[in-house]
């Protein structure tokens, strides 16, 4: 992941509820239950956090936000850690352990550890993109879940390629960040708000949001 060491910001947990995003005016493609990796394909986050996407969708001026996914339990997390792994391992059968639980912490956190929650099992990180008024996905310049280094938020800044590539990530970023969203170095899609992965890279002493489940 982007941060390391962000479970030891502690959590003033705020006890807000989980919505079902069903019930917002949301493009909603659950990746991870079409991958069989998840049994559920409702999609959950935390109530501030679904009203402030739906506040950034009301001023993107035709654009809408399509979601991948929000809530994710440590089975679901544990299910795509493994078979991140398992990818890697079969492209990779010369890397030992270590270097595989390296390279697979750079996208993937490891539900096992009871120390650590996983930004998704709060409930306020969202993965997502946006669409135009024809439902097409703007050009991001890779798919959801690329590990690669060409999802990092700003590698085609970094490498100069693509100037549409370029705005568009923009036009993402900005609109996360106007509501306070903070972004993902690695990842473009992924943006997180009031967690403690949040709070580490905001400088925040304190995060409101620690795993929940839906009631």
């Amino acid at each position: 992941m982007t941060l390391l060491h962000y479970e030891s910001i502690p959590i003033n947990e705020s006890c807000e509820p989980l919505v079902d995003l069903g019930e917002y005016d949301f493009v909603l493609e659950p990746v991870y239950f079409k991958q069989g990796l998840s049994d559920d394909q409702k999609m959950y986050l935390r109530k501030s956090v679904a009203d402030k996407l739906l506040k950034i969708q009301e001023k993107l001026g035709g654009y809408k936000f399509k979601i991948w996914d929000g809530w994710r339990s440590r089975k679901v997390q544990n299910s795509i850690y493994e078979k991140y792994w398992n990818d890697l391992k079969e492209k990779h059968p010369d890397w030992n352990d270590e270097k595989l639980r390296n390279e697979v912490g750079i996208f993937v956190t490891d539900a096992k550890n009871p120390n650590k929650i996983p930004p998704h099992a709060t409930g306020s990180t969202v993965d997502l993109t946006l669409v135009d008024e024809n439902g097409n996905e703007l050009d991001m310049g890779t798919v959801f879940d690329h590990f690669g280094p060409e999802a990092a938020s700003y590698y085609f800044e970094e490498n100069n390629v693509s100037e549409q590539v370029k705005k568009n990530r923009k036009i993402l970023r900005d609109a996360m960040t106007s509501e306070n969203f903070s972004i993902d170095k690695d990842e473009w899609w992924h943006f997180d708000f009031d967690n403690q992965k949040w709070a580490k890279e905001l400088g925040k002493c304190e995060a409101s949001f620690g795993e929940v489940y839906p009631s």
